[in-house]
């Protein structure tokens, strides 16, 4: 079975006592594996990580990315090596710790300089700064350049029931599953999440038929589902209650039966941009 983890990026969206209580009962439950960015909230959540689980560090696994330059109004894709100096070591200074577990490039494209990005990468690895390196990306093309490069330790891509695009990529490496809830559409809360495009692939109308004839706890499914293939499976929280509801889905036995028809049903999409 794959390990739960924790993803970051919703955490404040309550305020940082309730980020702070999501951390602390993630820790409690036996969740060790805790995602973040430096984009988060504007680099809030790394600060709140820091000051919440510094005395927790030896017994974290602790992940985090770079790649996405914040400006005044967003953020921007920057891949330059003196950029993403800058982006780990303040990473490394919020989070209030000497390495990451693991560090993710977070994004990139043919048109960026990648020999020069793994580079600078393997650097770091070997310095001590980082133990793993890792890519966060939904491209085929950007994927199997670095997977090429032999360089590469773990991927971070969507997957889910409804968006199984990774199930076409050549990797023999961890893979480290988010959107795994499908923007909570995998969740008895699915009617209030479907908006009028649909989802990734899928249109409305479809989308809205298949979700009511998924199995219940249609949570414990998708949980199931992507540990059967995700090394890690990360979905979010943003409040106390939401990550209980999470374990506990997690932690439910599910009909395997069950979820292989569901499986052989539901269609396996394949990418459509950045093949090439």
């Amino acid at each position: 079975m794959s390990e739960l983890g924790l993803g970051t990026m919703t955490i404040l969206k309550h305020g940082e006592k309730e980020a702070k209580n999501i951390l602390d009962a993630a820790i409690q439950s036996g969740i060790r594996h805790i995602d973040t960015a430096d984009v988060y909230a504007r680099q809030a959540v790394e600060r709140v990580i820091g000051e919440t689980l510094g005395q927790e560090r030896q017994h974290l696994f602790l992940a985090s990315k770079g790649g996405n330059e914040l400006t005044e109004d967003g953020m921007r894709w920057n891949p330059e090596p003196s950029y993403l100096e800058n982006a780990l070591h303040g990473s490394l200074e919020r989070l209030k710790t000497d390495y990451l577990d693991l560090y993710y490039i977070h994004g990139g494209t043919l048109e960026d300089d990648l020999d020069a990005t793994i580079e600078w990468a393997q650097k770091q690895k070997r310095d001590g700064l980082i133990r793993q390196i890792g890519l966060s990306s939904i491209r085929p093309n950007v994927i199997n350049h670095w997977v090429k490069s032999g360089a590469l330790d773990v991927l971070m891509t969507p997957y889910s029931l409804l968006d199984r695009r990774a199930e076409t990529l050549d990797v023999s490496i961890p893979i480290v599953g988010r959107g795994v809830l499908a923007k909570g559409l995998l969740t008895d809360d699915w009617e209030t999440r479907l908006g009028d495009k649909g989802f990734e692939a899928w249109r409305k109308e479809e989308l809205a038929s298949e979700l009511a004839m998924m199995p219940t706890p249609i949570q414990a499914y998708a949980l199931e589902a992507a540990s059967r293939f995700c090394d890690v499976v990360l979905p979010g929280a943003s409040s106390v209650k939401q990550l209980n509801e999470t374990i506990r889905a997690f932690e439910t036995e599910i009909d395997d039966e069950v979820l292989d028809r569901l499986l052989a049903r539901l269609p396996v999409h394949p990418y459509t941009k950045h093949v090439t």
